[in-house]
């Protein structure tokens, strides 16, 4: 498989910038400014060719079920891509890498295949996006597990207050590392730490931290951590879930069918007798989207290029200048501090002037900006918990990654100040 990137490995927004195709395309006239990350991040022309490049030379099944030449080549792509994620992560084997369709996934897998026993316990906080929330209240409402939350405030989460609801029953911790709504970042070596000393286990929700960080799993040391490619500028309908070797071997089987089993066999009771394969395979059944696999290697590969110190600085300091500009708007307020948020790659904000629409503002950043439209997200972002806890209907999110510049956060700032004097005097 080939590649259409030529990013250097030194850090220059514009150089990012060519990359992305879509921050070139004219819109009806307009051009984008794309604040709109943690939805999903653009994906460079390395990516869209690494899977256009597999349906063009590729396009068959892989090595598990067919062993010509053929499928040996598309199996080598899914084998390249598990190392490329497990290398990303720091993950001390391959082996700890499963694929699944993403996050939301990845998630559901472990709230079903988990053996809860004597420990029945699940602790959440109340910043878990509901692709982490629903699983675990769903397994609650089915009676196999009982449910505690941990409310946040001012968007953190208080190693102390967590640490009072893990106990000896406490069976599995489940934290987002970065909220998508209150940004930042959460203090998870405390909270892991205190997990681990009570015998509970960790699952973490790195969907909004991986992108603009480094995760290193053996240092973080949590027992499961979930992504999705499409949060670091990879394929739709792919997600990690890196787990310790250990405990994946020790999860029940969550979605079974071809290729997961070693055999089956008749046995001598009239029922066939059936041998399943150690993790990863054992959870990947069915066909993969084998399309995905050369599209991740890419995207992991291009982020690597760009150094891990500079594009946290860039981030932050983009993170920063949005949180205090917007900050001095009176009609709005921002959701956490400016420090706090730097750590993260997202500013969240809500109006408190009764003349300030959400909808309306929406509408002015799409047509009333001349050449340029700013695409940003308004709502729950599927974090209902977390509104009802703020008691908020919703909120704007504005999120950043390494294409972003000043100029645009300058561009937003001042369209949010247009309109909010125009909507609002």
């Amino acid at each position: 498989m080939t590649s259409a990137s030529t990013v250097k490995p030194s850090f220059s927004v514009d150089a990012i910038r060519r990359e992305f195709p879509v921050l070139q395309r004219d819109f009806g006239g307009k051009k984008l400014v794309y604040l709109d990350s943690a939805c999903t991040a653009l994906k460079s022309a390395g990516v869209g060719e690494a899977a256009a490049s597999f349906y063009r030379e590729l396009g068959g099944c892989g090595g598990k079920r067919s062993t010509h030449l053929l499928a040996q080549a598309v199996e080598a792509e899914l084998i390249k891509a598990r190392q490329a994620a497990a290398d990303f992560l720091n993950a001390e084997s391959a082996n700890e890498i499963v694929f699944t369709s993403g996050t939301t996934e990845a998630v559901n897998l472990v709230a079903r295949a988990f053996p809860f026993d004597e420990r029945r316990e699940v602790v959440l906080t109340d910043l878990e996006h509901n692709a982490v929330f629903l699983p675990f209240y769903e397994a609650a409402q089915r009676k196999e597990i009982e449910l505690k939350i941990c409310r946040s405030k001012n968007g953190r989460v208080d190693p102390d207050e967590l640490a009072k609801l893990v106990g000896d029953k406490t069976a599995l911790v489940a934290i987002t590392h970065a909220s998508n709504v209150a940004g930042g970042v959460q203090p998870l070596a405390e909270i892991v730490r205190h997990a681990h000393g009570r015998g509970a286990r960790v699952l973490v929700d790195d969907a909004q931290f991986v992108a603009s960080h480094r995760e290193d799993v053996q240092t973080l040391n949590a027992d499961f951590v979930a992504f999705s490619a499409h949060k670091i500028g990879g394929p739709f309908g792919l997600g990690v879930l890196y787990g310790k070797e250990v405990e994946l071997n020790r999860l029940r089987h969550y979605k079974v069918g071809g290729g997961v089993v070693k055999s089956v066999k008749w046995s001598g009771k009239g029922m066939p007798e059936v041998v399943y394969l150690d993790a990863p395979m054992r959870f990947e059944a069915g066909v993969s989207n084998f399309s995905a696999y050369p599209a991740l290697t890419e995207a992991v590969r291009f982020l690597k290029t760009i150094p891990a110190a500079p594009l946290r600085a860039h981030i932050s300091s983009l993170v920063k200048r949005a949180a205090e500009a917007i900050d001095e708007i009176p009609e709005v307020k921002v959701l956490g501090k400016a420090d706090d948020l730097a750590d993260g790659s997202l500013v969240s904000f809500y109006p408190v002037h009764k003349e300030f629409s959400v909808t309306d503002f929406n509408l002015y950043l799409n047509h009333e900006l001349g050449d340029r439209f700013v695409a940003v997200r308004a709502g729950e972002h599927c974090a209902h918990l977390l509104h009802q806890s703020l008691k908020l209907d919703g909120t704007v999110r504005a999120s950043f990654f390494a294409y972003n510049t000043a100029d645009e956060v300058d561009l937003f700032v001042g369209a949010l100040k247009s309109y909010a004097k125009e909507a609002c005097s």
